[in-house]
């Protein structure tokens, strides 16, 4: 059976948010200095690898794993 109008809405509305929100978590890590990003442990030019998963298109497989603004930092010893 066919979703109905009200849920492919939701799912629309729903990839568009997640969209919208990787845009924003790169452009966020692209205004990082790197000894901000140095705390992260990520490199600038590991930014785009990060974000790539969350900005698959909605059939592509994806990992599941939570996006990488969502990380906790790593912690030093």
């Amino acid at each position: 059976m066919p979703p109905t109008r009200s849920a492919l809405v939701t799912r629309l509305f729903g990839g568009v948010r997640a969209l919208r929100r990787c845009w924003l978590d790169q452009r966020l890590l692209r205004s990082m200095s790197e000894i901000e990003l140095r705390d992260l442990g990520v490199g600038r030019s590991e930014i785009p690898w990060l974000l790539s998963d969350a900005a698959a298109p909605p059939r592509a497989p994806r990992s599941h794993a939570p996006c990488a603004a969502d990380a906790r930092p790593a912690r030093r010893p």
